[in-house]
C-alpha cells in the first residue's frame, strides 16, 4: 500500500517494546515496530512515537540512481 493509504490509529506497548497500530485500506489492523517495513518505497520505520510513525524511504531519482527520503505517517483522531 501506498504510505498515504496508511492510517495510524494509536500505539501499545507490550514487553517494554513500542508498537504502532496502522489500518490498512482494506480495513485491516496491523501492528507495526522499529525495524518493519512499510509502503511502496520500502519505508523502513525508524521511530514510533505517540504521535506518528518515522520511516526512511529509498526512492527512484533517475536512471540507476537511488536516495533515501524520509517520511512519516502522523496519528489520526
Amino acid at each position: 500500500f501506498s504510505l498515504d493509504s496508511l492510517r495510524m490509529v494509536g500505539t501499545l506497548e507490550q514487553n517494554e517494546t513500542l508498537w504502532g497500530l496502522i489500518v490498512t485500506p482494506d480495513g485491516i489492523l496491523r501492528r507495526v515496530r522499529v525495524g518493519n517495513y512499510l509502503g511502496k518505497n520500502n519505508g523502513q520505520i525508524t521511530r514510533i512515537s505517540q504521535e506518528s510513525l518515522q520511516l526512511t524511504e529509498i526512492v527512484d531519482d533517475g536512471p540507476g540512481a537511488w536516495r533515501e527520503r524520509e517520511s512519516s505517517i502522523a496519528l489520526t483522531q
